[in-house]
C-alpha cells in the first residue's frame, strides 16, 4: 500500500470527510467542489533518518535499507469554519495517540506523530474567503534496494604444515 492511500483511509476513518471530496495533491487538475468543502492531502518531504543497514541473504542478494521520515500535509478546506476545524481537531487529538500508531502499523507504516494544527485561510479564484486548517503527519518507512551479490555456501579448509610443505632453502 502506498502512503497516500493509507492517509486517505485514515482521514475517512477518523473524520466526517467523504471520499468524493478527498483529493491527493494540488497538482491533479481536478475541479474542486463549488461549495469549497474538500480535503487535499499531499506528501511534502522525505528525510533520511540514520545510516544504511546492510543485509546479506541466502539467495545471493544484498539488501541496503534506509529509514526515511515522510511528512504528509492534510488541508481541510471549507466555508464553514467550525466544520473544517472539527475535522482537523480530530486528527490533532489522535496525532499523538497509540490509535494512530496501530492504524498505520496494520498498513505497513510506522506512525510517529502529528504537528500542531495550523490555520491557513486563503481566497479562492472567485475571491471567496476559505477556511483551511492543516495537519502534518510524520510517518517513517524503510526504503530498500536489493542487488545480486556473489557468495559461497561452503568452504573447504585444508590445514598444511608450512615447515613440511615449504622447507627453507
Amino acid at each position: 500500500m502506498e502512503l497516500l492511500d493509507a492517509v486517505n483511509d485514515y482521514i475517512l476513518a477518523y473524520t466526517d470527510a467523504v471520499q468524493e471530496r478527498l483529493f491527493k495533491g494540488y497538482g491533479n487538475r481536478v475541479t474542486l467542489p463549488p461549495d469549497n468543502d474538500y480535503t487535499i492531502f499531499f506528501e511534502d518531504e522525505a528525510e533520511r533518518i540514520g545510516t544504511n543497514v546492510t543485509e546479506f541473504t541466502s539467495q545471493q542478494t544484498v539488501v541496503e535499507k534506509t529509514l526515511f521520515e515522510r511528512t504528509v500535509n492534510i488541508d481541510f478546506c471549507g466555508m464553514d469554519a467550525a466544520k473544517v476545524r472539527r475535522r482537523a481537531e480530530a486528527l490533532a487529538v489522535l496525532g499523538r495517540s497509540y490509535l494512530s500508531c496501530d492504524f498505520f502499523k496494520k498498513l505497513g507504516f510506522n506512525y510517529n506523530y502529528a504537528d500542531d494544527m495550523q490555520f491557513l485561510p486563503f481566497t479562492d479564484e472567485d475571491q471567496q474567503y476559505v477556511h483551511r486548517y492543516r495537519i502534518v503527519l510524520h510517518v517513517t518507512e524503510w526504503a530498500s534496494v536489493a542487488l545480486p551479490q556473489d557468495n559461497t555456501e561452503t568452504v573447504t579448509i585444508r590445514v598444511v604444515d608450512v615447515d613440511a610443505a615449504y622447507p627453507p632453502q
